[in-house]
């Protein structure tokens, strides 16, 4: 009954976001990029970067870097503003099922991505709910993995604990899926944050002070990354689940989910890790999610 109520709450409340991102895209004239796609066509615009790796903005794309102390902690705020939700996209290091992984920023400079994060690592274990792009890769559910999810509108949604039945109910509710995502857990749901280690039940370093990364929603089409750093950056302790999760919130995170921490932390701007480089650290993944440009390259029209 509980699930169901929060359920209830989180679709009235994501519903007013779907209508106004509705709104945001039919103001504009772009050509969509199919899903089916699996680099841009539009590659970003060298004077469309901010200096000082501080972001970048033209007319369908806001992305703006911040770093701030928290918790002892060098925290990295991304905040990025979409046109449509087809900008927000992933990849995979190798064709699934592969294992082999690549660096985020191998992966972003093939997808012609104005920036990209890691992601979730879904190849290492079996469990869970796994979409990308559309397209489902996995289904077996695990109860004590939260399921991230990312709708036909834009919006997040977070299934504590997904079931089988939780996921019916999902979709039996009108709920859509473009992207879907298994390590977790939600951090902040339905502007609520994580307060119980108890409930975390798989292990993710969850009271260990560590690097991590989170990606959350603040509004329609708006998202919001943080990376924290780690001990084994000078004058950074990390950050355990817990303070992980008061970041999102005071951030103004709606809705917000861990992502595979540690070193594989990463945020890649201009194709090269910005985050934590002061340990030197750059591990390969099995998956990134990028956010693309809606505004073709003068250059490219060219050829």
């Amino acid at each position: 009954m509980k699930k169901t109520a929060i359920l209830l709450f989180a679709t009235a409340m994501l519903f007013l976001f779907a209508s106004a991102s509705a709104e945001l895209v039919r103001d504009h004239d772009y050509t969509v990029i199919p899903w089916n796609v699996k680099s841009s066509p539009n590659m970003p615009a060298e004077e469309a970067y901010l200096p000082d790796d501080a972001g970048y903005s033209d007319d369908s794309i806001d992305v703006r870097i911040d770093t701030f102390r928290a918790y002892d902690t060098t925290v990295m705020r991304v905040r990025v503003k979409l046109t449509d939700v087809c900008q927000f996209r992933t990849s995979l290091a190798n064709n699934y099922p592969s294992k082999a992984p690549r660096h985020v920023s191998d992966m972003t400079k093939r997808a012609n991505a104005v920036l990209g994060i890691n992601g979730d690592y879904f190849i290492y274990h079996s469990q869970g709910i796994v979409y990308r792009n559309g397209k489902r890769l996995r289904f077996s559910p695990h109860k004590g993995r939260d399921t991230l999810v990312l709708d036909e509108w834009g919006n997040l949604h977070i299934l504590p604990k997904t079931s089988k039945a939780d996921w019916e109910a999902y979709l039996e509710g009108g709920g859509t899926v473009i992207h879907a995502w298994c390590f977790g857990p939600g951090l902040v749901i339905d502007g609520v944050p994580l307060t119980d280690l108890d409930t975390v039940t798989l292990d993710c370093g969850k009271a260990k002070e560590t690097q991590r990364i989170a990606i959350g929603q603040t509004g329609p089409l708006e998202y919001m990354i943080l990376a924290t750093e780690g001990p084994e950056n000078e004058g950074s302790t990390g950050v355990d689940l817990l303070e992980m999760a008061q970041l999102c919130v005071d951030n103004g995170m709606i809705n917000a989910y861990n992502l595979d921490g540690g070193s594989s932390s990463t945020v890649s701007l201009r194709n090269n890790k910005i985050n934590s480089v002061s340990s030197h650290k750059i591990r390969l993944v099995g998956d990134c999610i990028w956010f693309a440009t809606l505004v073709p390259n003068e250059e490219d029209t060219v050829h």
